[in-house]
């Protein structure tokens, strides 16, 4: 049994390595990886059962990105027919979505469009303008421009048919409304860049009414007898216009325009044109002047209710009509009666119909009745109901308060005599058209402040005042906060911006300054420019030697003497910045690799120029990794560094083969 079983253990042997040497000799032949080394790669050995001409693997050298260069700083051989590791995977894959893109990322360059001064243009609705403009940044070749015009509620529209360089010539929508405020821009297609917005003013076009100066449409006089007549002009002056009699007004600035017409006859008169700088306008309106030989005189009085309220001592015009044929020598005048007592004239005599009178000053307050008389024939306008109002007093009354920080407060005013009312108190606070007495008037003080009228009044004119009123106001003690600085570690030399916050009352002559400790430890003062929320200061220079020194800062004000808390800050330097520019690479037409750079020195954030014109303006990334694209064999450099301590310099060179 013993021998059975041994014998049966041998033959499961035999049968096992017969199977094991058939697998071997029928399985197919491959390529083994090469480690990732510079070593060549040794050729895998046969075994019994394989033949000696099994191939040899080769090895070949594939892609190497400049992540991967960068980080182990020597080349990579991998065989074409490895297995991909799933970092170069991520590589590859990130290469081929970037060659597939249309031309690098837009957050590589520097686009920008500005218009150039337009200030000087004076444009009217429908009208064409010339608006050029510069560019910067690798705009694409099927790139182009439009001008856009932009109304006070920000709606867009475009004014122009795209072009591919500058000027633009635009078109002002003629249904735009002049006198108005717009704003052009320039926008490129590709990729979508907007220029900065630049105002202009469209002139408004003209349009003229004709009339009378009373507003009325017709007049009567007699043959001769001069007419005045109005014209009421809209739009941008100056104007030039014409009348139905051919009498032309060029250049005018006058609005309205008043012309005298002696008509012998009917007439009437009406405006055949008028234009501006926007050219021709409307019209309307007509004056009709009816003219009569031998007419029955009449006189009546116009407009009465301009003259309903008089103030003693102010002169005052009283328009009335007077129609018809009054004998040689006949003069108008104004009087005035109480309602119980006789006419008294208060003018001198006149010939028109316009007669300026005054009331007397020793006429009170009240309500009389005025009219206009003539000499020959004697004639007596109707009468108008006129009150003669007293001359404004207004009176401060004698008030304490006492607020808080940024509180209003109310006074009280008190007026007398003919309103409305206005006020001007000693601090500038203002107010017209008050119709009530007494009146609260709203006062807002930073300080203690002790209120007077300065100038107070109603419809005669400036009148009485007196008055005085004290407001306290109740503040917190003046404090400075400097806010948590922006960055631990600046340049010497360069401008930094320190944020801070106030609280309390200043006076007025008080001055903020930031000080910094010099190499003895005292404080001194920094050149500062102040905003109402940050202070903008140029950090002088580290003492001789010193690459880092450690220095304290602060704010403080002079009126009061306040200080903020200290500051530490770490000021190094000025330590010119050096970029090194590195990488070699082989790539097909249109296909994209990306070269490196490492900056040395200096205070990020680093800005640089490339030779092809590849500019970046601030990265703190270091070492820096950038894609390029050339379309022929390009050697790489930098033209020029920026960093927080200045200019810098660049160095080294990347190249970039391309294989067609």
């Amino acid at each position: 049994m013993l021998r059975f079983i041994v014998l049966l253990i041998c033959g499961l042997m035999l049968v096992c390595n017969h199977v094991d040497a058939q697998r071997r000799n029928t399985s197919p032949r491959r390529t083994i990886l090469a480690p990732r080394k510079k070593a060549p790669v040794e050729p895998a050995k046969p075994t019994a059962t394989q033949p000696d001409t099994l191939p040899k693997a080769t090895p070949v050298t594939a892609p190497v990105t400049d992540t991967t260069r960068a980080a182990t700083g020597a080349e990579t051989e991998l065989d074409t027919t490895s297995e991909a590791t799933p970092d170069s995977l991520t590589e590859r894959a990130a290469e081929e979505r970037l060659a597939k893109t249309e031309k690098p990322a837009d957050s590589l360059h520097s686009y920008k469009i500005t218009i150039e001064d337009i200030s000087y243009l004076t444009v009217c609705p429908g009208t064409n303008i010339t608006i050029p403009f510069t560019t910067s940044g690798p705009f694409d070749e099927g790139n182009t421009f439009i001008a856009q015009l932009i109304d006070a509620s920000g709606k867009t529209i475009p004014i122009s048919l795209p072009v591919n360089k500058s000027p633009v010539k635009a078109v002002i929508p003629s249904y735009k409304i002049g006198g108005e405020v717009y704003r052009i821009q320039i926008v490129s297609s590709i990729p979508v860049v907007r220029s900065q917005e630049v105002p202009i003013r469209l002139l408004q076009a003209p349009a003229a009414r004709i009339d009378f100066m009373d507003g009325t449409q017709s007049t009567r006089t007699m043959p001769g007898q001069e007419v005045q007549l109005r014209v009421s002009l809209t739009g941008t002056a100056p104007w030039s216009f014409r009348l139905s009699d051919s009498t032309i007004v060029t250049q005018t600035l006058s609005n309205p325009h008043y012309l005298i017409v002696r008509p012998k006859a009917v007439k009437a008169y009406r405006i055949a044109g008028v234009a501006n700088a926007c050219g021709s306008g409307s019209t309307s309106g007509e004056a009709i002047v009816n003219v009569n030989d031998n007419p029955e005189p009449k006189l009546e009085l116009k407009e009465v209710e301009k003259i309903a309220k008089l103030c003693s001592g102010i002169p005052f015009q009283v328009p009335f009509n007077a129609t018809g044929k009054f004998k040689e020598g006949n003069r108008f005048v104004v009087q005035i009666a109480e309602r119980t007592g006789a006419f008294k004239t208060i003018s001198p005599p006149d010939t028109t119909g316009f007669i300026n009178a005054e009331i007397p000053a020793n006429y009170k307050p009240g309500e009389y009745k005025l009219r206009v008389v003539s000499s020959a024939p004697y004639l007596v306008t109707q009468t108008a109901n006129v009150s003669i109002v007293a001359t404004t007093v207004t009176t401060l009354q004698k008030d304490s308060l006492r607020l808080g920080e940024n509180e209003t407060g109310e006074l009280t005013l008190k007026f007398t005599g003919g309103g409305p009312w206005f006020v001007l108190l000693s601090d500038g606070t203002y107010e017209n058209n008050i119709q009530e007495s007494p009146y609260k008037i709203k006062v807002k003080p930073v300080y203690d402040t002790n209120y007077q009228i300065t100038s107070a009044g109603g419809l005669c004119g400036v009148g009485k005042f007196s008055g005085s009123a004290k407001v306290s106001v109740k503040s917190p003690p003046a404090s400075i906060t400097l806010e948590k600085l922006p960055q631990k570690m600046v340049c010497a030399g360069s401008t930094i911006e320190i944020p801070y916050k106030i609280e309390g009352r200043y006076n007025a002559g008080n001055k903020f300054s930031v000080q910094i400790t010099d190499k003895s430890g005292r404080f001194v003062n920094l050149p500062t420019t102040i905003t109402p929320t940050t202070m903008k200061v140029k950090i002088s220079n580290a003492s001789a030697g010193d690459s880092i020194k450690t220095q304290k800062i602060r704010i403080i004000s002079s009126s009061p003497a306040v200080s903020s808390a200290i500051e530490e800050i770490d000021v190094i330097a000025p330590d010119q910045a050096i970029a090194e520019i590195s990488g070699k690479g082989v790539i097909t037409a249109g296909r994209s690799t990306r070269i490196q750079l490492k900056f040395k020195n200096g205070l990020p954030p680093w800005s640089f120029t490339l030779s092809d014109g590849t500019a970046i303006n601030g990265t703190f990334l270091n070492p820096y990794l950038i894609s390029v694209s050339p379309t022929a064999t390009t050697e790489y450099t930098i033209s020029s560094l920026k960093s927080g301590c200045g200019s810098g310099t660049g160095k080294g060179s990347a190249i970039v083969t391309v294989d067609n």
